[in-house]
């Protein structure tokens, strides 16, 4: 979400960050601002599972 901040890929780029600064600037259509978090919200808990499963895979402290 850089893109949100001015930072990130080129204008016009389709990305969250640009997908979230529309949602901000048109709060008449908040679909947009809702579709942004929810594939945020969605991306970001399978980003914790998979670093979860990875790390019980590789701990060799957890020995099941």
């Amino acid at each position: 979400s850089l893109d949100f901040l001015g930072f990130g890929l080129p204008i016009g780029s389709p990305s969250l960050g640009e997908l979230l600064l529309q949602g901000k600037n048109n709060l008449q259509a908040p679909w947009l601002g809702i579709t942004a978090f929810l594939v945020l919200a969605v991306l970001l808990s399978l980003l914790i599972f998979i670093g979860e499963a990875v790390r019980d895979a590789f701990d060799p402290s957890k020995a099941h």
